[in-house]
């Protein structure tokens, strides 16, 4: 058989601590086997020597089941290895200083064992120090490179000033460096009304939960101002500050919501001057209104609904903080019964788990509605049918709550499936509405999951899944409201 010799060797690092103790007990049993002497006086001499090697034969243990890195107990067998040599040696020195001074014969061997012993216990102590001090340095070390490097400004505030400052946040108020920030407090990179918020709102919030986050104003080293988001962490000494510019963002925000109040009043006017002209050309020319009216109308109708669900996809997204909660088989029905009065020509079956089901966001009813009247809004046929249902399926030891809606139509398209599951609209691929984005979004933003398959018999089955916490799900949506 080959030998290995690096599990070996990798071994022997592991237990070095072990192994040197192990010898300090054995250098202590040849000691009392064959020196001279009492056996009193041998285990008086070779008393300090047994405690150091059965605290080395502890150290060594109890750090190996911590699975320590090798350069740690390296380092303490060898500091002690050392310093046992040099005491030992020293003592070796200070009795042929004192037979020579003073003419007295001295015991070699019992004095070289007593350097030995206290050399040891020394070398183990500067050992550990030396380990302790080189990862802590090596640790610091790595987190000031990664906050160096970190392209969002970072600070360690300790007694109201900068202590540490990396580039990008010197870079943010436009210092020159990091060095004129250190030592330098951090109110002044704040304006007066953002100082009250940190007075009123941030400092509580840092004693209560040790982490605060949310947009500020901050001001520049010309004192220009700008939004920021900043995010506080509460540490032994101090604080450690992560600020980024949001002014882009804000920007964006703010021209979305002025287009979209804009476009949505406008258009809506617009469309109801281009319905009425419509209306009226129906009046006066009726040969015009079935190949040329109705189409306008149809697309007009269709805008306006557009429209109006966008208004509500806004209202549901933005809506209060505090989360509702449904029972899964009442949120079934509640979609059931409302599809049924509204499509009297559809048929809407139901399919529920009465009992042992976990309470969901009440949201959920939303994306359960839209599903619906997306399969029997694009059904062929006039006599559609759709299929909610809602179970608990076990796999795997675990359970997870499973809403399903099916129907007979002609299918989700691909294009549509795919940028709804990937997230992201590209000009080749973009959904043909609202509905579908509503659903993922709210399913996402609760703490789920959502699939489409194909059945064998044709149409669509979309299963929305959650697992078994679903406090995740309340959470979730809260985070969205008040995002």
């Amino acid at each position: 058989m080959r030998f290995a010799p690096e599990p070996v060797v990798r071994a022997l690092r592991h237990h070095s601590v072990t192994l040197v103790g192990g010898g300090f007990l054995a250098v202590a049993a040849a000691y009392a086997a064959f020196h001279e002497g009492s056996l009193s006086l041998v285990l008086l001499d070779v008393f300090l020597l047994v405690l150091v090697g059965i605290a080395l034969l502890w150290d060594g243990f109890r750090t190996f089941d911590e699975s320590p890195s090798p350069r740690r107990t390296e380092l303490v067998a060898a500091g002690t290895l050392l310093f046992a040599v040099f005491g030992a040696l020293f003592a070796g020195w200070a009795v042929v200083l004192v037979e020579l001074r003073l003419g007295r014969s001295v015991d070699y061997l019992q004095i070289g064992l007593l350097g030995f012993t206290i050399g040891g216990a020394l070398g183990a102590m500067v050992g550990h120090i030396h380990a302790s001090l080189s990862a802590k340095n090596r640790e610091t070390t790595r987190l000031s490179r990664a906050m160096d490097s970190s392209m969002d400004g970072m600070a360690i505030i300790e007694d109201g000033e900068h202590v540490y400052v990396n580039d990008a946040y010197a870079e943010l108020y436009d210092f020159p460096g990091p060095a004129l920030l250190e030592g330098e407090s951090w109110y002044r990179l704040y304006t007066s009304e953002s100082l009250a918020t940190i007075e009123r709102e941030v400092i509580p919030k840092l004693t209560e939960q040790r982490y605060w986050r949310g947009r500020l104003t901050g001001r520049r080293a010309d004192g220009t101002t700008f939004p920021k988001e900043v995010t506080s962490s509460a540490v032994e000494d101090g604080h450690v500050i992560v600020v980024r510019d949001v002014s882009t963002q804000r920007q964006r925000e703010q021209r979305i919501q002025v287009l979209n109040r804009v476009l949505r009043h406008n258009l809506r006017n617009t469309f109801t001057v281009i319905q009425g002209h419509a209306n009226l050309l129906a009046e006066k020319a009726p040969e015009l209104a079935q190949g040329h009216v109705e189409p306008i109308r149809n697309e007009i109708t269709d805008l306006l609904a557009t429209a109006d669900k966008a208004r509500g996809l806004e209202q549901t997204l933005e809506g209060p903080t505090e989360v509702q909660q449904i029972d899964p088989s009442e949120a079934v029905r509640t979609v059931v019964d409302r599809a049924t009065a509204t499509y009297p020509s559809a048929s809407i079956h139901s399919h529920v788990e009465e009992s042992g089901l976990q309470a969901v966001d009440a949201r959920i009813v939303e994306a359960l509605n839209e599903l619906v009247d997306n399969a029997v809004e694009h059904a062929p046929c006039p006599d559609p049918t759709v299929e909610v249902a809602v179970e608990t399926v076990e796999t795997g030891g675990t359970s997870r709550l499973e809403f399903t809606v099916v129907d007979d139509g002609p299918g989700i398209p691909e294009a549509d499936r795919r940028a709804i599951i990937d997230g992201e609209e590209t000009p080749l691929e973009h959904g043909s509405g609202l509905g579908l984005w509503l659903v993922n979004w709210i399913v996402s933003n609760t703490g789920g999951d959502i699939a489409f398959a194909q059945p064998s018999s044709g149409g669509t089955e979309v299963t929305i899944t959650y697992g078994d916490d679903e406090s995740q799900a309340a959470d979730g949506l809260g985070q969205l409201a008040t995002a």
